[in-house]
């Protein structure tokens, strides 16, 4: 089972054509998936994936959600209040996005949450790590709640990525 939480904010708009691709990708490869896009507010989108071209569905998406100001923490709220009950340990949680809340409270103690009950975390990150941590970015508050934090903004990125969780799935 996965959950993947996809930001769609002003600040990611330059890379959010390619983080939904890449979901919607996971959609049409994986049957236990269950997709969120969220700016200040998360929603469910697995339906908008499932039932349209990866176009359609990107242009729903970020005309109904996207480009607004980013508030992980209001998310991760909404997440919590939401669907927290249907992540287990055999929940695997990947979260796309800056990482950057506008100032706003990142509420860690929710990724703590998330992190205790599903069985790993993944955080994909579009920005070069030099930009984590400045400004507004609170990507080091939520690393160590990740098992894994990656820099995650092109096609060689995802490959990277992809290929190490393969190997770390065939050494468990």
């Amino acid at each position: 089972r996965i959950m993947v939480l996809c930001d769609v904010s002003e600040s990611v708009a330059w890379v959010a054509q390619f983080l939904l691709t890449f979901l919607y990708a996971l959609t049409e490869a994986l049957s236990d998936i269950r997709s969120f896009a969220y700016t200040g507010a998360l929603v469910e989108v697995s339906a908008i994936l499932e039932n349209h071209t990866v176009d359609e569905a990107i242009a729903r998406i970020m005309t109904t959600i996207g480009f607004g100001s980013s508030n992980y923490g209001a998310s991760l709220v909404d997440f919590d209040e939401g669907f927290l009950q249907d992540v287990t340990h055999r929940t695997s949680v990947i979260i796309l996005g800056d990482a950057r809340g506008n100032g706003t409270d990142p509420r860690t103690d929710i990724l703590a949450g998330i992190a205790q009950r599903a069985r790993r975390v993944i955080w994909l990150n579009p920005e070069p790590r030099a930009s984590w941590g400045t400004g507004d970015s609170d990507m080091y508050r939520y690393a160590p709640y990740c098992s894994l934090a990656r820099v995650c903004g092109s096609l060689n990125d995802l490959e990277r990525v992809m290929t190490d969780l393969l190997e770390d799935e065939s050494g468990r």
